[in-house]
């Protein structure tokens, strides 16, 4: 018989997953399956052997060795870390070996290693890892480096041996692209939004290996004023650090960011002027207007678009050209704003017949001075709006009423119409 001929030897791959053994000592043999008294070719069962493949991969179920005693096992996942790994790199692969609940036994992880297609070599190989029960699993590391870069398949293989010392073995294939290590940073220097005394460093990392022992230090005419560490950076990120510039206004700092990578130490450099401060400036921004007969309320923000503080800032109406300043708030004192800074304020005017703008003086404090400025608000411009006078709604332009109607009072057009309404109605009675 055609069993009796041939000792279980030769691995013969079952999907991506299971692997089982046949060897012939001395010649090539068509082996084929009884059923009762019944042959089945090899060509039928190999066809027979696709369709259930196909059927279990469509259907989503994952393919298992099996023996005559039905082993219940399988590697469930081997997740890759890091995904985009560089020669030289430690590839960690996480492998996943599970025993389904519909198992009757404790099986033993005896063996498991990553090998090369092609190759003999194995990767990170473990023995005797442990033991799993029915409806667990077990995660077992397994590393490897590579010096050359491309695309590598590997096949994860475990070991499993059943109660009964059985041994039977599962595969796992694995793709991993590996890319030659590039490093490529960039520094880039600029102060945040109107101050002087501060310099923000950006270190990015355009590379694809990891930037290590990172610090930035600045130095004026080679002399280093100041040092800032830094955490390191994945690929494609970017890290800042700030560095205190105020006693360095104008003058020409050199950034340096030292750092290691792909098992060297390399370095950025690029020089930057200190801008120069800019003296604080109260600037009125957001300008509204309420025109009530002929008073006007001004309501906006003071703001300082300076780099500095300003302080004692008071707004006023200036009077003349056909504008006086008039109660409550023909003055309106704001006290400090700080840089980049606003404080609101209220301002109320007489303006005379065909007067549309009004001017507003500044007052304000920087750097010990005092600085007074006039800034003539646009009545018109600012989105005035029109309010009533002693409750009356004011009038169309021209004097007279808008409308379909002209000056026709709706009241006496409902009287009208609930007459004729009635005179119709009778007449149409008799």
């Amino acid at each position: 018989m055609l069993a009796e001929e041939c000792s279980p030897t030769r691995k013969i791959n079952v999907g991506a997953i299971a692997s089982v053994e046949l060897h012939d000592e001395s010649r090539t043999f068509e082996p084929s399956y009884s059923r009762g008294d019944q042959y089945v070719s090899r060509s039928w069962l190999g066809v027979s052997f696709v369709v259930g493949v196909l059927f279990l991969a469509s259907v989503g179920t994952p393919v298992v060795a099996t023996d005559g005693s039905g082993t219940n096992v399988q590697i469930s996942s081997v997740s890759v870390t890091p995904d985009d790994p560089t020669t030289g790199d430690r590839v960690t692969l996480e492998t996943k070996i599970s025993n389904l609940e519909s198992s009757s036994e404790t099986i033993e992880v005896a063996d498991i290693y990553v090998r090369a297609s092609g190759s003999a070599q194995s990767h990170g190989r473990l023995q005797n890892v442990g033991s799993v029960g029915p409806g667990g699993s077990i995660t077992v590391p397994l590393s490897a480096t590579f010096d050359s870069p491309g695309e590598k398949t590997l096949t994860v293989r475990a070991v499993i041996e059943d109660e009964s010392g059985d041994r039977q073995t599962y595969e796992y294939p694995v793709s991993i692209d590996v890319a030659d290590p590039t490093v490529k940073t960039d520094l880039s220097v600029q102060s945040p939004a109107n101050r002087s005394d501060v310099t923000e460093v950006e270190l990015t990392n355009y590379g694809n290996v990891n930037v290590s022992d990172v610090e930035v230090a600045a130095a004026v005419d080679g002399d280093v004023v100041a040092r800032h560490p830094m955490h390191d950076l994945e690929p494609e990120s970017s890290r800042t650090v700030r560095f205190d510039t105020e006693a360095l206004s104008g003058k020409a700092v050199t950034f340096t960011a030292t750092y290691t990578a792909a098992g060297d130490a390399h370095e950025t450099v690029t020089t930057e002027t200190v801008d120069e401060p800019v003296e604080g400036e109260i600037r009125l921004t957001g300008i509204e207007a309420t025109v009530t007969g002929t008073d006007v309320t001004i309501s906006g923000d003071a703001a300082n678009i300076g780099s500095t503080d300003t302080e004692s800032v008071i707004v006023s109406v200036q009077n003349g050209d056909g504008v006086r300043p008039v109660s409550p708030s023909g003055e309106y004192f704001i006290g400090p704003v700080d840089a980049s800074e606003f404080a609101t304020f209220e301002l109320t005017a007489a303006l005379e017949n065909g007067t549309s703008s009004v001017p507003v003086e500044i007052a304000y404090i920087v750097d010990g001075d005092r600085i007074t400025t006039t800034q003539r608000i646009d009545v018109n411009a600012a989105g005035a709006s029109v309010a009533s006078v002693e409750g009356q709604a004011p009038d169309a332009p021209g004097g007279e009423s808008s409308g379909f109607f002209g000056g026709v009072s709706w009241v006496l057009i409902g009287v009208l119409v609930v007459v004729v309404g009635g005179l119709y109605y009778a007449w149409n009675r008799e």
